[in-house]
């Protein structure tokens, strides 16, 4: 099989065997996987697969079941699916544990179902999850014009009307209201803090991927038996804490990562995304953000977008474009 490898943190197409799948496994042929932040970590040395994953960038994809392993039940040759993974996502074929495997929606293409999986996973798993989000709940989106933000968004508005966003310009912050927040705030032009202490908005959940500077000034938005969870911290993992705030408001600080769960702990959050989120999918009620799709010759370029931050929403693999 072809697949994208890395040396000096460059791309290129390379070939290796084609291995089966094991017992509980299914083999997917990939026609679509989507650029991670991971992915440019990985490639640079920071971020190595969790034991036992596959070494091949990529955590997540979509594509038609080609085998299944002797004791796999959930899915027989030619279904459509899409899969949340530890890697092997940049290639013609992955094999994975089929608890981490789901049906892919009818409403979904192979090429779109490559950017649904890792985000909606990590929406759930951190807003509804660890976040214990109530209908109505005022929410703040870090990055709002991110693929995870832009899938907290779409998702988010099915359930409250109090979505906010930071995002870094005027452009960005259009699409996320066009995507149905309810307000954007450019962090280059203005101060979160001063935004919500000017509306007297307090913020019951916040999901935030910047970290650093970010902690002290989210402690004070949030209300009363507020919620902070982190998928990243892009300024910085380190930031000084007023515990005061934490105590008296009885605030959560949580955080959480996918990638080294086990399949059990995958699959626990992706049956709860096939019964609570794929029914809005179904519905049209929720559908993947998508900026650009790349050939696989062309997957440096899609990583020098990512890098740029210049997109909205996700960006593609194309497994089967020529």
């Amino acid at each position: 099989m072809k697949f994208i490898n890395y040396k000096d943190s460059e791309l290129f197409i390379d070939e290796k065997p084609i291995s089966d799948p094991l017992n509980n496994q299914v083999q997917i042929e990939i026609y679509s996987s989507s650029v991670n932040r991971a992915d440019l970590l990985q490639k640079k040395g920071h971020y190595p697969p969790p034991k036992g994953e596959s070494e091949i960038l990529g955590l997540e994809c979509a594509g038609i079941i080609s085998k299944t392993g002797n004791t796999s039940k959930r899915f027989k040759v030619g279904d459509k699916v899409c899969a949340i993974l530890g890697g092997g996502g940049y290639a013609e074929f992955v094999n994975v544990d089929e608890r981490q495997v789901m049906p892919l929606p009818s409403k979904v293409s192979l090429l779109e179902g490559g950017a649904l999986s890792e985000t909606t996973l990590t929406v759930y798993e951190n807003i509804f999850n660890l976040s214990q989000f109530k209908k109505g709940e005022v929410v703040l989106i870090h990055g709002g014009s991110s693929g995870i933000g832009t899938a907290a968004i779409s998702i988010l508005k099915n359930y409250t009307d109090q979505i906010f966003v930071t995002a870094g310009s005027d452009e960005k912050c259009k699409a996320c209201i066009n995507l149905g927040a309810s307000d954007a705030i450019n962090y280059k032009e203005k101060d979160f803090l001063e935004y919500f202490e000017e509306k007297k908005i307090k913020v019951d959940i916040i999901l935030d991927m910047v970290g650093g500077s970010y902690l002290k000034k989210n402690l004070k938005i949030l209300n009363f038996q507020g919620r902070i969870t982190y998928i990243a911290a892009l300024e910085s993992i380190k930031s000084e804490v007023n515990l005061l705030h934490v105590m008296t408001k009885q605030l959560k600080i949580s955080g959480s990562t996918l990638r080294s769960r086990s399949p059990e702990g995958k699959g626990y959050i992706v049956d709860q995304v096939i019964e609570n989120i794929w029914p809005l999918i179904e519905t049209g009620k929720y559908k993947p953000t998508i900026f650009q799709s790349f050939k696989m010759k062309d997957a440096n370029l899609a990583h020098e977008l990512m890098e740029s931050s210049g997109h909205i929403g996700k960006i593609l693999i194309d497994m089967k474009g020529d």
